[in-house]
């Protein structure tokens, strides 16, 4: 009775050991792939070949409204420019080539023309286009943005500044109609240094230091 005891016990200490060494049963290659169809891998790719575009709204008062739409851009840089977000991270490619700071210089061309400051209204209400003598009362200010930290970018090139005359609304009016101009302007920016990472950030402010417009170009 005493062996067969010994020998009951000891059988059942040695199942229980084979059973905790037994390897857990392997996944069929179909769970798998169904595992890997419920988990995909992040990937997404944006397209930022020209370089990066920018648009926003802005105003001198309550009767005279404007956009920005314009362009940050470098002569081969942008070319075949690419953002690709994954699980690993995030990547930027020019061409083949991975980059992680901007060129030595950025272009950053920008039009300004006139829009209805309120554009919920069916007709055209009263307003001031903007005027020669209103452009040369702006002050363009551009940074860098990284976080909430701005620092504002020294010996940038203004390069150009055109003002093209526009057709008028309607040009079968016998009225005297003001005349409307669409504004071009192009800075140079020096971006030598600057991680992919940074915002760069214009801001356009009236003589009196208002706020008249603020925009981002992010990649």
């Amino acid at each position: 009775m005493g062996m067969g005891r010994f020998f009951t016990r000891h059988s059942f200490f040695v199942l229980a050991i084979l059973l905790l060494l037994v390897p857990a049963a392997s996944t069929s290659p179909a769970q798998q792939n169904q595992k890997k169809k419920e988990k995909p891998l992040r990937k997404e790719v944006l397209n930022f070949d020209g370089g990066i575009l920018f648009e926003t709204d802005g105003g001198l008062s309550e009767l005279t409204c404007f956009r920005v739409s314009g362009r940050a851009y470098a002569p081969g840089f942008f070319d075949e420019f690419k953002r690709i977000d994954d699980d690993n991270g995030t990547e930027f490619k020019s061409g083949q080539q991975v980059v992680n700071e901007f060129p030595e210089e950025l272009q950053v061309s920008f039009t300004m023309f006139d829009i209805s400051c309120d554009p919920r209204l069916q007709r055209p209400g009263p307003k001031k286009y903007l005027t020669q003598e209103m452009m040369k009362s702006l002050r363009f200010s551009f940074y860098w943005k990284r976080g909430i930290e701005l620092r504002h970018i020294e010996n940038l090139k203004p390069e150009a500044a055109i003002a093209e005359a526009l057709e008028p609304y309607n040009k079968a009016s016998k009225e005297e109609l003001p005349m409307r101009f669409q504004w071009f302007l192009r800075f140079t920016i020096p971006s030598a240094g600057v991680p992919l990472t940074d915002r760069l950030v214009l801001i356009i402010r009236t003589a009196d230091g208002r706020t008249a417009a603020r925009v981002a170009a992010r990649l």
